[in-house]
């Protein structure tokens, strides 16, 4: 856990070095940003600099008993909630509340995460919030959200916040390479998502790779004013539509593709998602224009507002694939 946290978020680990070091921790800490950036583990990072008994400049050292029990969710002295179903309800926020009145049982501190804390119930906001406005004890509660915007901004007033910033494109590509994955399937993991994590899992996910093949088999027919694309839909994507996150995967697929065609009409040197299908994709989008690249992109997003709305996931992806037929083509 230390070396990923301080490779994720360098000066934030430096940061709450020095305020560990300095005595200066406030009473409440908001973590926000999207999945990947490592919220969990820089507030574990900061249970580590607390209860460390063999750190060395600052920096935990990860191998005594206290790192590893941090580390392993079993320390009595930080006390960890995350969402009991759909939501963090009120009787979780009283169980911390009265964690916060109990003394340390290894230490005079207790550390409080509440992950996903958008997530909190509207009762269960509002008991958090008496503990903010009037802390007791030495303690320190660490807030980690998706989406500050959904939290309370009396809460978030309360609150240091903390922006945490995923890695950059050409950083995590790297990454991912010295996982073993190849650059081009890089290129295609990170234009679904910014988490190395989730990048790496989908990497080993068969599906996720038969799944790819097919909506490129479905979309070089498309590009090849092939109307076996409307057949394709229920010979070969069919089977990706028994529930919402396939269906979802599959629409991010295909915005990935027409986003691709676009790009190479107006960069030279466009940076593909699909990118071992470069070549053919910048053939394609040199036959049509830069309106009907555009045309495409908003047809693809216009299936989704469908969806959203429960419209049968067949009807809208055979709708589509004439529509993109007509736009690219006719």
């Amino acid at each position: 856990m230390k070396q990923k946290i301080t490779e994720l978020q360098p000066r934030l680990t430096e940061h709450f070095m020095k305020l560990t070091e300095a005595g200066k921790l406030s009473h409440a800490y908001l973590f926000a940003g999207p999945a990947g950036t490592g919220k969990s583990e820089l507030a574990l990072f900061v249970a580590q600099t607390v209860f460390c008994t063999d750190k060395q400049a600052g920096m935990p050292c990860g191998r005594c008993s206290e790192c590893r029990r941090i580390a392993d969710h079993s320390f009595p002295d930080v006390v960890e909630v995350a969402p009991d179903g759909a939501s963090i309800k009120v009787d979780q926020i009283r169980f911390l509340k009265a964690e916060f009145s109990k003394s340390g049982v290894e230490g005079t501190k207790k550390i409080f995460i509440i992950s996903d804390a958008e997530k909190m119930t509207a009762s269960a906001a509002n008991s958090l919030l008496k503990f903010l406005e009037e802390p007791s004890g030495d303690v320190c509660a660490f807030l980690l959200t998706e989406n500050a915007n959904l939290i309370l901004p009396t809460i978030i007033s309360r609150c240091q916040e903390f922006e945490l910033q995923a890695l950059g494109f050409d950083e995590l590509s790297e990454k991912l390479q010295q996982a073993g994955i190849s650059k081009d399937k890089a290129s295609l993991l990170l234009g679904l998502t910014d988490s190395l994590e989730i990048a790496i899992e989908l990497s080993k996910d068969d599906e996720f790779a038969a799944m790819t093949a097919d909506v490129w088999e479905w979309f070089k027919l498309i590009m090849t004013n092939d109307l076996r694309a409307f057949v394709n839909v229920t010979t070969h994507l069919k089977q990706y539509f028994s529930d919402r996150s396939r269906q979802d995967m599959l629409l991010d697929l295909i915005v990935l593709l027409v986003r691709d065609v676009m790009l190479l009409k107006f960069e030279e040197h466009g940076r593909t998602s699909f990118a071992m299908h470069h070549d053919e994709l910048r053939a394609f989008s040199e036959k049509i224009s830069t309106q009907r690249a555009c045309h495409a992109t908003e047809l693809v997003l216009d299936s989704r507002k469908l969806q959203a709305i429960n419209v049968s996931f067949q009807n809208i992806l055979e709708t589509l694939t004439l529509k993109l037929v007509s736009c690219y083509h006719e």
